[in-house]
């Protein structure tokens, strides 16, 4: 029998064309063994009475007219109380700055709720009642824990755009400030504590932010003398196991916002089914993940996790809570799947979809230059990956890898891994051979680790070994969503240089091939930017800095990311776009990049549900309307007051 590799000997183009019809062969198999089971349930669920789910309990806790007419004016409903439109929100020390006595009230109705936010670090600093050299050395030594930001209030994973403000040190007379931190917290157990956050908020002209775990590049979470919603402890996860409601039948979760992904995939293994998340553990899935679109190691093969979504329950900007799906204001159900977080109000929980366990199979390698390999060589290498990139998403495998600088002249490439969902090893070896035959070819004979693990819980577990590491403040990253067309013949040399390019000037890629995979037995009508489905390579690029490097240093790295590396990103893939949570926050033209053709129907929708303005955060829709005050050119922080533009 002829091997793969004499099959497919060179990247021909029509090699490329066998190398693709064999694995949209691939793909087509593994979905119709997938999906199978769901189109006897969908057919079966038009006869079969609807069994859709309630509520959590403490969804039920909700604030009411009666109550809000029997306590003071400022905790009322948008309809019947509304903030005089002032250009800026109230800060500490403003005369219309809450009275302590008003905040103490507003703590009472909460049941407690509310906290007075210090930060995590404010044990290294004299000046600080909470000054304590132990605790201190603690919140050092566990800084780049995400779980040490998760589980704070207030704290978030990228502190640049905080301000850098009260960090950890071993300086215990240096400065610490709140800086962007918010000013109050609140716990949100119940829907009220929510309401009532709201309604304070926007009757009192206070600046709003919402809190899951942190993990937006942006710091979306943060505003100075803001009041926060923390949604950390609506943890709770219900499965559902004959979900009949809406034409879907089939199984289902029902998560409240402050589940992450490792308790959703640990949830799905129990049950036996696969769900669709992310790789970093504490990411919120229910939270800030879906809304921006969640792109998954699943997405190639059953689309991105805003598209899972079958209904959600939100508190809206005027304090009412309300389900959205697709009868019930169906047009806030298309915008909060993809449309961004912090804009249209706070998901208290959503009902996600459910997929069989499948089996999946992982590959991971690495090479480095050398006098065997030269420079020139190396990014002839990835160039030939990248060729590829539309072959292997056909077959609903996911790639995600690390190209960076070890030195001049010298290159790391890292695999971290390839992931074949649905596919055995046999299937996804045939997958990977042309491919792994074409670098031999070029002198990179790699011994790659292939394993198969049954499920895809176990496959994470074994690959996405330990939680990331975060709370870095030396480095400014940047996205780009690249069409497929960028790595056909076509365009393949300008898209590789581009990224040369960068990479050459110090850059880091963490690169993933990836697709959001059309998915017939679901509902894609959604608002996640429609340069997702287009996409083969989700490419995000990181710029750093020395430790202690000046503002202007840091200045001028970030702008020589924007205008510079990014830039030769955007001139070869024209009218593509960015990731909206892991993009950049200096991204010029953020409304086109970030959302596309839907932003003008966001924004009209976004008029339509927060006409007063509640709900702010930077590259969110209509962030436009708004502007921080005390800015550095290029390190927009949230530490300044937030105004109206007039």
């Amino acid at each position: 029998m002829d091997s793969l590799s004499s099959r497919f000997p060179s990247c021909s183009p029509n090699t490329l064309f066998k190398a693709a019809t064999m694995a949209s062969a691939l793909r087509s198999t593994a979905i119709a063994a997938l999906l199978a089971v769901f189109v006897d349930h969908t057919s079966a669920a038009a006869i079969a009475a609807e069994k859709c789910p309630t509520r959590f309990a403490w969804e039920n806790a909700q604030l009411t007219d009666a109550a809000v007419a029997n306590n003071d004016p400022l905790f009322g409903f948008g309809d019947a109380f509304n903030s005089k439109d002032e250009e800026c929100k109230a800060m500490p020390g403003d005369a219309s700055w809450p009275s302590q006595q008003t905040w103490d009230k507003f703590n009472t109705a909460l049941g407690g709720a509310l906290t007075e936010i210090v930060p995590l670090a404010a044990s290294c600093y004299s000046d600080w009642p909470q000054y304590d050299a132990a605790a201190c050395a603690d919140i050092t030594e566990n800084w780049s824990s995400p779980y040490t930001h998760v589980n704070d209030p207030a704290s978030i994973m990228w502190p640049l755009y905080q301000g850098r403000t009260c960090l950890p040190t071993d300086d215990p007379n240096s400065n610490c400030t709140l800086g962007g931190y918010a000013a109050y917290s609140v716990a949100a157990t119940e829907v009220k504590h929510i309401q009532l956050a709201l309604n304070f908020a926007r009757n009192a002209n206070l600046r709003l932010v919402v809190k899951n775990t942190g993990h937006d590049f942006a710091a979306k979470s943060v505003g100075a003398g803001a009041l926060s919603v923390w949604t950390h402890e609506l943890k709770d996860i219900e499965f559902l196991a004959d979900y009949n409601c809406r034409g879907y039948s089939g199984p289902a979760f029902r998560m409240g916002s402050g589940v992450v992904v490792e308790e959703a995939y640990a949830a799905a293994e129990e049950n036996d089914v696969t769900v669709v998340g992310g790789m970093c553990r504490t990411v919120g899935l229910a939270g800030g993940y879906t809304a921006g679109g969640g792109h998954s190691p699943m997405a190639a093969l059953v689309g991105m996790a805003a598209d899972q979504i079958l209904e959600l329950n939100v508190v809206l900007p005027d304090g009412r809570f309300v389900t959205a799906n697709e009868d019930e204001n169906p047009d806030l159900y298309w915008a909060l799947r993809g449309g961004g977080g912090s804009t249209y109000g706070v998901v208290t929980s959503v009902t996600i979809r459910a997929y069989p366990k499948v089996p999946t199979t992982t590959m991971t390698y690495s090479y480095t230059t050398g006098p065997d390999l030269p420079a020139d060589k190396f990014f002839e290498a990835l160039g030939v990956y990248m060729s590829y990139f539309d072959a292997f998403t056909s077959a609903g495998a996911f790639g995600y890898f690390l190209v960076v600088s070890s030195g001049p002249g010298e290159f790391v490439f890292n695999m971290m891994p390839m992931w074949g969902a649905n596919m055995t090893k046999p299937q996804f070896t045939s997958l990977v051979t042309p491919f792994l035959d074409e670098l031999a070819g070029l002198g990179i004979a790699i011994t790659p680790v292939i394993t198969e693990y049954p499920t895809m819980y176990q496959a994470y577990n074994g690959t996405f070994t330990g939680a990331e590491s975060v709370g870095s403040y030396d480095s400014h990253a940047a996205s780009r969503l690249f069409p497929k067309e960028n790595f056909e013949s076509a365009k393949l040399a300008d898209t590789l240089a581009a990224v040369r390019h960068a990479v050459e000037g110090g850059g880091t890629l963490v690169g993933y091939n990836i697709r959001s995979a059309p998915n017939p037995s679901i509902n894609q009508d959604n608002s996640i930017n429609p340069a997702w489905r287009k996409t083969t390579g989700f490419f995000i690029l990181g710029a750093s800095w020395a430790p202690g490097a000046t503002d202007e240093e840091i200045q001028q790295v970030s702008e020589t990311l924007t205008t510079d590396w990014m830039a030769r990103w955007r001139e070869v893939s024209p009218g593509a776009g960015s990731y909206m949570s892991e993009g950049d926050i200096n991204e010029p033209d953020f409304q086109q990049a970030f959302y596309g053709a839907h932003y003008a129907r966001l924004l009209e929708l976004k008029k339509k549900y927060d006409p007063t303005g509640l709900f702010y955060a930077p590259t969110a829709v209509g962030s436009e309307d708004w502007y921080v005050t005390d800015q550095l050119p290029w390190i927009p922080t949230q530490n300044g007051r937030l105004c109206r533009k007039v």
